[in-house]
């Protein structure tokens, strides 16, 4: 029975551990859309030269305020512990959705290095949140608990 304990305590301090860093990367996805999102409202010349293509001012403005609120949800949803499974694959979602539109955009204009810096970051978010996923992990989410 003591084996059992200290195997069940083993599995729950790897469970924390999965809970933090899923924490950890939710919330350095918001931080990180909350930045990229005001970048073009706070000073769209440079936002227009970095990216380097021809960018309408309103469409990258909305996308950049969409973008805040976003990261503003995931950083709520990191404070809480363990993040939604909703929160978590919106996460996974947001972040393959972007990098799928960077690189469908990275071959038409060759060196736009504010592209590449944000794919490597979309598919690092997406990966650590994909392994971390609670579900493939064999975990219950906490959505469906049994009461």
């Amino acid at each position: 029975m003591a084996e059992r304990r200290g195997g069940d305590a083993a599995e729950g301090s790897a469970v924390e551990r999965r809970n933090r860093f899923r924490r950890l990367a939710i919330m350095a996805q918001g931080l990180y859309y909350i930045l990229t999102g005001l970048w073009p409202l706070a000073h769209f010349a440079s936002f227009s030269r970095a990216v380097a293509l021809p960018v309408n001012p309103f469409q990258a403005q909305a996308f950049g305020a969409v973008l805040v609120v976003v990261g503003a949800h995931f950083m709520e949803a990191g404070r809480r512990a363990p993040p939604s499974s909703s929160a978590t694959l919106l996460g996974i979602a947001v972040a393959g959705a972007i990098a799928v539109v960077d690189m469908v955009w990275l071959p038409r204009l060759g060196s736009a290095s504010a592209l590449w810096v944000d794919l490597v970051a979309e598919v690092a978010i997406a990966v650590a949140l994909v392994v971390f996923y609670p579900r493939l992990q064999g975990e219950r989410s906490p959505l469906t608990r049994r009461r």
